[in-house]
């Protein structure tokens, strides 16, 4: 379950949805807005992230909020199954 979303997967959907190549584990606690990511990188970002785990996240991205604390939310869901 933890290699849902590995480290790596967080990076590449960042780069993915417009994230600069060269976002880092270190950039997780920041903020999408501060990762530069705007309301439509967001959404696909969510998208992204049922696509490979199964969960919806859309109503938690926002940008305030981080992709460490989508992770967080994704491990919560799946853990609760």
């Amino acid at each position: 379950m933890s290699n849902v979303l590995s480290d790596q997967t967080v990076i590449d959907l960042l780069i993915a949805v417009g994230a600069s190549p060269a976002v880092t584990t270190g950039d997780f606690d920041s903020t999408f807005e501060d990762l530069d990511l705007d309301s439509l990188a967001r959404a696909e970002f969510a998208a992204r992230v049922k696509q490979h785990s199964g969960v919806e996240v859309e109503d938690a991205v926002h940008d305030d909020s981080t992709p460490n604390s989508i992770r967080r939310l994704v491990f919560a869901s799946l853990a609760e199954v």
